[in-house]
């Protein structure tokens, strides 16, 4: 416990206080997502929050949902408040499974996502391949998680100086593109589902070309901080949440927040990903 700790307070520079008696924090974190803040989402993900509790501690307010967007902030955020449980960005995990102790458990299936896969896309007439954004402005609701981007997404294709514009607003980012806009980026990189929002559409999706496209990637993770606890059994978690689909209350919680299932962690393809992510 002191070595976790000490590698907390040296690697997140804040100061740990002891959790006050009461519900235990969840995160939620989607990077560069700009719906996904306490406000306006914590809500609808405190239907989540509830089953668990109900079904794994057997009381719906034993955990508080905490969303976030900014990974920094939600690491400041974990290793001051310790959170017990969280589902976080893989970007996030690789990044700070060491220093918040952080136990990988589930990965989720996202509704209308068959495959996490992220493309690069710039106009028609500019850059005709990856090599030629070398050095240009990439503009990515993953900015927040550069070193996931360079390694993981872009496989060192574009090297370490990559020039990432953290935007929160995608579709803005695109339509400047396919406009010209002057403040436009040279390129954004965008998850495949939102690219197919506009590839059809003839007033930008024309305009456009994929120059990239990255192998499939790790998927959101359900994940476990340290210290562990024994209020939460981490096996009952995992049964409660592989078998959503087979009540009516746990459907209805799943289409909530847009997921299909929580199933088993495809472990080769979270181990590749953490290889890239550390350049092994």
């Amino acid at each position: 416990m002191k070595t976790l700790t000490l590698s907390l307070v040296a690697a997140l520079g804040v100061c740990l206080a002891a959790r006050a008696e009461g519900p235990r924090p969840f995160l939620f974190l989607k990077t560069g997502e700009k719906f996904a803040t306490q406000e306006i989402a914590a809500p609808t993900v405190a239907g989540l929050t509830a089953y668990i509790g109900e079904k794994v501690a057997g009381a719906t307010n034993a955990f508080e949902p905490r969303v976030m967007n900014d990974p920094v902030k939600a690491a400041e955020f974990s290793g001051k408040s310790k959170p017990s449980l969280g589902i976080v960005t893989a970007g996030f995990y690789l990044t700070y499974a060491k220093a918040l102790g952080m136990e990988p458990l589930l990965e989720i299936k996202r509704t209308g996502v068959k495959e996490e896969r992220c493309l690069l896309v710039t106009k028609k007439g500019g850059a005709e391949d990856l090599a030629k954004l070398e050095g240009k402005k990439i503009a990515t609701p993953l900015a927040g998680e550069q070193r996931y981007v360079i390694g993981v997404v872009l496989q060192g294709k574009l090297g370490e100086e990559i020039r990432l514009q953290q935007t929160m607003d995608v579709e803005g980012a695109v339509f400047d593109l396919a406009e010209g806009s002057k403040k436009a980026a040279d390129a954004v990189l965008l998850e495949t589902g939102a690219w197919n929002l506009f590839k059809d559409d003839p007033d930008s999706g024309g305009k456009l070309k994929v120059v990239y496209q990255s192998e499939e990637l790790p998927h959101d993770l359900v994940v476990a901080f340290a210290p562990k606890t024994d209020a939460v059994n981490l096996d009952k978690l995992k049964q409660v949440l592989k078998d959503m689909n087979s009540n009516e209350d746990g459907q209805k919680v799943l289409q909530s927040i847009r997921v299909d299932s929580f199933v088993d962690i495809d472990l080769g393809r979270l181990s590749k990903a953490e290889k890239l992510f550390y350049g092994k």
